[in-house]
């Protein structure tokens, strides 16, 4: 895949198109052999940003090789043209903290800083907002690094989704 030197996410909330801050993204780079590269959890910042740089995902790559010798071949040029950017779910985080917690000299293998990063996570707000996962094309973000998405607040969501119910009654 050829990466932009930086692609930055404005992530904005469906409903009322403030920023969002503070959910954790997923990028998750399609390798061609063997299995897909994850370049984070990367967190929103408070202008509801997440910037991901082709050395972010460089530095994944080469943190998933060391970690897992047979499971992982290929860099950045041979992964696949598109890429997904999900909203990381509420029990994946769970997941990894508790991984981190039970073994930190090997999953902490895996992040630059991973004690902070780890802090961040036991606050992030990813449980308030629907699932998303939306595909990043090689040419699209290479033409142009700035991705804008919208997430649904799940209380918004209920509270539109009762408010027809009870309209169609």
């Amino acid at each position: 895949m050829k990466f932009p030197q930086t692609l930055t996410v404005t992530v904005r909330d469906a409903h009322t198109d403030s920023v969002v801050s503070n959910v954790a993204f997923v990028l998750t780079l399609k390798a061609q052999a063997k299995n897909d590269y994850s370049v984070g959890p990367i967190i929103t910042d408070a202008n509801g940003r997440l910037i991901i740089s082709s050395k972010d995902c460089q530095d994944a790559i080469r943190r998933a090789q060391e970690m897992f010798i047979m499971d992982y071949s290929g860099d950045l040029s041979t992964c696949g043209r598109t890429a997904e950017l999900k909203l990381h779910p509420p029990e994946y985080l769970r997941k990894m903290i508790s991984q981190f917690e039970a073994s930190p000299e090997f999953w902490g293998e895996g992040f630059h800083d991973p004690e902070q990063l780890m802090t961040c996570l036991r606050n992030v707000e990813n449980d308030r907002y629907e699932p998303l996962s939306v595909l990043l094309y090689e040419d699209e973000i290479y033409r142009n690094p700035k991705v804008d998405l919208r997430i649904v607040n799940r209380k918004t969501s209920q509270a539109q989704k009762s408010g027809a119910s009870n309209e169609t009654h």
